[in-house]
């Protein structure tokens, strides 16, 4: 959508600029005339780049949803209150339980709304929030309901965060087996083989051969090793925030049958959550369908949900839209045909996230239960392998002393 920056007096007489989102020059000073401000100039273009930058949501210096939903709990409670957006919104920023980063971009936005601008206007200027958040900001502005959208967006960030927690709880063991594996390695490697080489006078042959020379590699260009896994962890970052990054990790993880459960069910909770909440706060139904699969960080879910839209925008069904495109299970879209045709999409949406959240609980911990025992034999396999290679060659050793003698 188009966006265009104005210049306009308000119903106090005070001078105030801001952007702003329609379809035309025309509708937008309609929107700013319905407002109360007197326009005295309006031109295109202006804010594109951070209008795009708030419909997208995406960026690598992204708030934590754990802030995000901090933040949405005690500004809903402060707005139930009675307080005023500005000066809720000043005493958040001095809470030390959010990040310098975070308490910066709320100052941001203060200055912002001084300028004129709404509060979802100045929270998409920022930049880091998802469209997710945005949108519900505006939709809770426009329908005069910004405290109970704002307490849905708590309930929203801590049920995310929660799921989240959990699933980062039951990843901890295998990882704690992962670095104990590599930690064993790299101090048999640098301390314990060379310390016994030295002491019985053998040169390094075989396998050990072949430790001995990675191990002064890698001390030789440690400095350059180093850089370069710097390096690749924030190019594979940067990657795996671009379109084609996303659609190659989400092929990559399909390759392995328990990560492609993980990552479905993952995408249909976040969707039907998401969607739920967008048209319960009153987005319309094509924007909510937009947002909710990009909340759902699959570039294949974005790319089903457009021909949905475009589906429903000639007139189909959510139902049908959704059958015909198959961007989800027949339970999601029999739902939402239900929920469409009682006018209730927003609970039955609920309802079918809660259910694949159950689902991805269980999907996560039959994927630990079976990762748990491979990371033991992994770790259990390098160790005797490294000691019979050890072995080994200290039996060569005494077999060729005793030939020499």
């Amino acid at each position: 959508m188009p966006v265009y920056s104005y210049t306009a007096y308000d119903k106090g007489g005070r001078k105030v600029k801001g952007v702003i989102e329609s379809n035309s020059e025309i509708g937008a000073l309609s929107e700013l005339s319905s407002r109360g401000f007197v326009v005295v100039d309006i031109k295109p273009g202006k804010a594109k780049k951070a209008a795009e930058g708030a419909r997208t949501g995406r960026s690598i210096f992204a708030v934590s949803t754990a802030e995000v939903a901090v933040f949405c709990r005690q500004f809903a409670t402060m707005i139930s209150a009675g307080v005023r957006i500005k000066e809720a919104l000043s005493v958040l920023a001095e809470q030390e339980v959010f990040s310098g980063r975070f308490r910066n971009k709320l100052n941001s936005i203060i200055d912002s709304i001084e300028s004129g601008r709404s509060l979802s206007e100045a929270f998409a200027e920022v930049g880091g929030f998802e469209p997710v958040f945005i949108n519900l900001i505006k939709a809770g502005e426009e329908g005069g309901t910004l405290d109970r959208t704002m307490e849905r967006l708590a309930e929203f960030y801590e049920s995310s965060r929660q799921l989240s927690d959990e699933i980062k709880a039951s990843m901890r063991y295998p990882m704690f087996i992962g670095g104990f594996a590599i930690l064993v390695v790299f101090v048999m490697m640098f301390y314990i083989i060379p310390m016994l080489l030295h002491s019985i006078g053998m040169k390094p042959i075989g396998f050990l051969g072949t430790l001995m020379s990675m191990r002064d590699f890698m001390i030789r260009y440690s400095y350059e090793i180093i850089a370069a896994l710097v390096g690749t962890i924030i190019g594979l970052k940067f990657y795996f925030s671009t379109m084609s990054g996303r659609k190659f990790k989400e092929n990559l993880s399909s390759l392995f049958p328990p990560l492609r459960k993980i990552h479905t069910f993952s995408a249909l909770e976040r969707f039907s959550r998401t969607l739920g909440i967008l048209v319960s706060a009153g987005v319309t139904l094509t924007t909510a369908i937009e947002m909710a699969a990009q909340a759902t960080g699959s570039r294949i879910f974005e790319e089903r949900a457009e021909k949905v839209v475009e589906l429903i925008k000639e007139g189909r069904t959510l139902r049908d839209a959704m059958a015909e495109t198959r961007l989800v299970p027949q339970l999601v879209y029999e739902m939402a045909g239900t929920g469409e045709a009682t006018g209730k999409v927003d609970e039955v949406m609920e309802k079918v996230a809660t259910f694949y959240e159950q689902q991805l609980r269980i999907a996560v911990r039959k994927f630990v239960s079976l990762l748990e025992p491979m990371m033991i034999a992994l770790v259990g396999g390098a160790i005797a392998f490294i000691a019979l290679s050890i072995y080994s060659a200290i039996f060569s050793y005494q077999g060729s002393m005793g030939v020499g003698m």
